[in-house]
């Protein structure tokens, strides 16, 4: 019974988070390029299904659309590489310049608002903001990490080849391995759910970030903010971190437009118009599209972005929520878990629901008891 096994499934289930974590944390450099490789390798399938769809009387080989496939992942690498080591250097040569905009703008304010202040503006400045923050270290572990990133980058191709080549092979397997039909059946409405839940969850916050960003360039553009197609790249990345992912990808591109125009209107028009836009995408339209496809509880998901950002940084926080809703799913599948589904749900039902066994039996034991109460 549920009651009896509560605590012994508590117990288990929070030691297996714990030696799980443990073990990702110290095995983290071998396991990211690892998922970075199941992330392209999900990306060249999709795209290869998309591209071979069939379209009135012709259908594209499944050849020439993986191969068309690769090509637009590969392009996608090289163009998102080139942004952000061309920008890196550049935002490097720019630091001085924009130290001299924050001083004259901090000797204004102080004029204004503190005339008869003995600060010294440049100094407070070098020492306080630029020395404790250090712009240029900044972009360079910047730089250091998307070099870092590119060293691996052999053996993330290696990882994906051989992805793609076990593809094919993976339903056998799994049917020889799952020798009943019961079991096979069950694992493949596990990873049918898994595959749509996660398709409809990347495509409407591809489309959504995409949109966000292509509206943010435009906006930085008009407005003549340096870096704005490295701005947009950050924002339609960090579109996918939830909950924080949004303010910081607006702060960015705010804040450099405060230190290229020493404030000025272009730094509110840019704060007010880029922060509607995150506001109208991210909170109004895709809500309304996403629904409550994961249905994750947003506590959840903020203890989950706090995990798996302190044990694998930007990539787990990329990756918070895909994870969490594998992990949702499989918990959903199985009778000894599910309550756990339930309580990390959204809207308290859970994937599932109906066919949870031991909440029926608990509701049939709470309705006798009212019946025993009202007699």
């Amino acid at each position: 019974m549920f009651n009896k096994n509560l605590a012994a499934q508590t117990f288990f289930f929070l030691g297996s988070v714990v030696l799980i974590g443990f073990l990702l944390y110290i095995g983290r450099s071998f396991l990211q390029p690892f998922v970075i490789a199941v992330i392209f390798w999900y990306l060249i399938v999709s795209l290869t299904q998309t591209f071979g769809a069939k379209y009135k009387n012709y259908q594209l080989p499944e050849p020439a659309a993986l191969g068309l496939a690769i090509i637009t992942c590969a392009v996608c690498v090289v163009l998102v590489s080139s942004i952000v080591s061309e920008n890196v250097e550049q935002i490097n040569d720019k630091i001085p310049e924009y130290q001299a905009n924050v001083i004259t703008l901090t000797e204004s304010a102080l004029q204004t608002y503190a005339p008869k202040s003995n600060l010294d503006a440049q100094t407070f400045i070098e020492e306080k903001i630029f020395g404790a923050i250090n712009f240029g270290g900044l972009a360079s572990d910047t730089a250091r990490t998307v070099g870092a990133l590119a060293g691996k980058f052999v053996l993330i191709c290696i990882y994906v080849l051989f992805l793609l080549l076990e593809h094919k092979m993976f339903p056998q397997k799994l049917k020889r391995i799952t020798e009943k039909g019961a079991s096979y059946a069950k694992t493949v409405n596990i990873l049918q759910d898994i595959s749509q839940d996660l398709n409809t969850y990347f495509k409407i916050k591809t489309i959504a970030s995409m949109a966000t960003a292509v509206l943010s360039y435009l906006v930085m553009i008009a407005f003549g903010v340096d870096f704005a197609a490295f701005w947009a790249l950050l924002i339609f990345l960090l579109n996918y971190i939830p909950t924080v992912g949004s303010p910081i990808a607006t702060a960015f591109p705010v804040f450099i437009t405060l230190l290229q125009f020493s404030g000025g209107y272009q730094f509110i028009a840019v704060g007010i118009i880029l922060t509607a836009v995150q506001v109208m995408i991210g909170s109004i339209l895709e809500p309304r599209y996403q629904g409550n496809t994961l249905n994750i509880s947003p506590l959840v998901i903020i203890v989950s972005l706090a995990f798996w950002a302190s044990i694998w940084g930007v990539l787990g926080a990329l990756l918070c929520i895909p994870i969490t809703a594998i992990i949702n799913i499989m918990l959903s599948k199985f009778e000894s878990t599910q309550w756990i589904s339930l309580l990390i749900s959204a809207d308290g039902r859970g994937k599932g629901y109906k066919d949870f066994k031991w909440h029926k039996q608990l509701h049939k034991q709470v309705r006798k008891q009212v019946k025993k109460l009202k007699s």
